[in-house]
């Protein structure tokens, strides 16, 4: 390269990285690679605008308590789960997670624990913040939330 040919610098995108599974930056050609970081910063917003409704979906069926809120509450989670994994989120994926394993196996009437339900519901509007996969509060609340979610299962007789 000679002192006459222009270089373009690229400041790396962590979060396209971590999508994309490696050095997004030598997968790319510049003009792709920031066509591909403005589509995913410019998706991100209503992503967790659709999050935010799900949760509230979410925490309105855990409040009520009526038959087949159990079935709400498992569908949002799941859907959850599939946003966060788009855009990246791995916290607010694996608070879903929770409540899903929490979920799993029983029925339609089933009435899940107030108490592990809104410990995780808090878990995930925690998850949402950008910073929330290296802030170190946010994994060892996801890890409280498991422990719940496992003691709950086992007081069932579910584990």
């Amino acid at each position: 390269m000679n002192a006459e040919t222009p270089v373009e610098l690229i400041a790396p995108s962590f979060r396209l990285q971590r999508k994309m599974g490696g050095p997004a930056s030598r997968m790319l050609t510049p003009e792709a690679y920031r066509k591909a970081n403005a589509a995913l910063e410019e998706i991100i917003p209503p992503i967790d605008d659709e999050v935010l409704r799900l949760l509230q979906e979410l925490q309105d069926a855990l409040q009520a308590k009526v038959p087949g809120g159990r079935d709400i509450m498992w569908n949002n989670a799941h859907e959850i789960r599939g946003l966060a994994g788009t855009v990246r989120k791995i916290c607010l994926g694996q608070a879903a997670n929770l409540i899903c394993h929490y979920l799993n196996d029983t029925a339609s009437d089933f009435l899940p624990d107030q108490g592990v339900m809104q410990t995780i519901v808090v878990v995930a509007m925690q998850a949402l913040r950008e910073e929330a996969d290296t802030d170190p509060m946010i994994k060892v609340m996801v890890q409280d939330g498991a422990r719940a979610v496992l003691a709950q299962r086992h007081r069932e007789g579910r584990d």
